[in-house]
């Protein structure tokens, strides 16, 4: 018996009770068990031991178990698309094409399975084969507005742009998602040369602040393609400094790059490349932000399907998976960015702190510093230093807070003085406790409502039986 049998033994017995108690006793009285299973009862326990594994995050068990159940009833689309389901959320993707086909040819409209053959359609450039599958929508919103994007994109790769543009306008679902169709008909706007309609377009996604990264980039790359590097590099810098308070490492600062070099940030994508990124706002921005987590990796899933080199749908779906706790499942997406991609240092980050919640201090630290060595940054020089600091190795921390702190410029340290707070603390440690006065008030000079750095340095000032009045009014 299976360790989900096992767990689900007491409710199976209750559930089954309708197809084990046919069994009389000689004397006719009623008996609750079965010398041999049946057919029903081994259907249900594979039905209800992938439920239990739905509702505990676990993928295998969940595809095994509805896989399972799926090959008991063949003829039931309805347990087919949960298993279409159960392989997209595990990752094995020609697991999901194989069993979206059998579903298919159950029920030739089942949403989910149309979606799946559509996804590998249009990572093959396949484009009209998938706008016609993906044609009809089902009412579920999720569902169907990720149908479709995907239908809108496939029809500008087979050189509908107009009808393509008829399905985003038709998308009034409302709010947010009008907003991100709008982004995507400005990219066709813009890859057709009707300038007015793409501008409009930008300008109207970026005044709501909606999807800021993928307009900025899009933009950006509307406005070098038609000669005008001048005017992209202007607004991707203001925008850097605006929005983002400026970039070491990423998409952005890597199109500012190449546009300060006289390149342009990127070359033209295609449908596919526009497909997968068309989902991956809304899993980030809005299914992610509404803690919908299921539909958040429903997106990204989809988009790494039509295009498996979106580095930033893998990014996401780790975070999603982090915070649906498969820990593991996580730390496997993280491992798999390439070093040479923009998303290389946020997804070595996110790998280490998991690795430091898993109590794995000296394999977090040891990343971090590999990290640092091939892309030396304030972000990874920092988190070398919390890592230690965490640690309460204060030793070690504080040769980075000290040269993070000696290379910020005064407006810099006003914007942040976490590092000066950190160094502080690393001073108190160490017995300088003077020095680390100095930058406990330096921080509160920037900002006085600083509760961590009012209490550390009140705290120690009680224990120490200095400046008390002082002290008391701090904590």
């Amino acid at each position: 018996m299976s360790y989900f049998r096992r767990r689900l033994s007491c409710f199976m017995l209750l559930a089954t009770t309708c197809f084990l108690t046919a069994c009389t006793t000689a004397d006719g009285g009623a008996r609750y068990y079965s010398d041999a299973t049946t057919p029903e009862g081994e259907l249900l326990g594979d039905y209800l031991a992938g439920r239990y594994a739905y509702h505990i995050d676990d993928s295998a068990a969940r595809l095994k178990y509805y896989q399972s159940a799926f090959e008991r009833a063949p003829d039931s689309a309805a347990l087919g698309a949960k298993a279409v389901n159960a392989a997209i959320s595990a990752g094995d993707g020609p697991l999901a094409r194989t069993l979206a086909k059998r579903v298919l040819a159950v029920q030739s409209d089942e949403a989910l399975s149309r979606l799946v053959l559509s996804a590998q359609s249009i990572s093959g450039g396949k484009y009209s084969a998938a706008a016609q599958r993906l044609h009809d929508q089902p009412e579920d919103p999720s569902l169907g507005v990720m149908m479709a994007m995907m239908e809108g994109w496939a029809l500008y790769g087979a050189g509908e742009s107009d009808k393509a543009i008829e399905v985003f306008n038709a998308i009034e679902v409302g709010g947010y998602f009008d907003v991100v169709a709008t982004l995507q008909k400005a990219q066709i706007y813009a890859a057709s040369g009707d300038e007015s309609q793409a501008k409009a377009g930008f300008d109207l996604v970026e005044k709501t602040g909606v999807s800021p990264i993928s307009m900025a980039l899009a933009k950006a790359r509307y406005l070098s393609n038609k000669g005008d590097f001048a005017s992209a590099l202007s607004f991707l810098k203001a925008f850097d400094e605006d929005t983002l308070g400026g970039v070491e490492s990423g998409p952005v600062r890597t199109a500012l790059d190449a546009l300060e070099a006289g390149n342009r940030p990127s070359g033209k994508l295609n449908a596919a490349q526009l497909a997968s990124s068309s989902l991956v706002d809304p899993a980030g921005e809005f299914f992610y932000q509404q803690r919908a987590y299921d539909a958040a990796e429903m997106y990204l899933r989809t988009a790494l399907m039509m295009d498996p080199k979106n580095q930033r749908a893998r990014l996401w779906l780790a975070a999603t998976l982090e915070r649906m706790e498969r820990t593991q499942d996580a730390q496997k997406i993280y491992k798999e960015i390439p070093k040479d991609s923009d998303y290389y240092v946020s997804a070595t980050l996110s790998y280490a702190n998991l690795l430091s919640r898993d109590d794995q201090d000296a394999k977090s630290t040891a990343v971090l510093k590999s990290l640092n060595k091939s892309h030396p940054t304030f972000l990874t020089r920092q988190a070398i230093g919390l890592s230690y600091l965490i640690a309460e190795d204060y030793e070690k921390a504080l040769p980075y807070f000290d040269t993070m702190v000696k290379s910020m410029s005064e407006a810099e340290l006003k914007d942040n003085p976490q590092p000066l707070y950190h160094r502080g603390i690393c001073l108190e440690q160490a017995g300088r406790w003077q020095e680390a006065v100095s930058d406990f008030k330096r921080v509160l000079e920037v900002n006085p409502e600083s509760a961590d750095t009012l209490n550390y340095l009140g705290y120690t000032w009680v224990d120490k039986g200095e400046n008390l009045t002082e002290a008391f009014e701090m904590i």
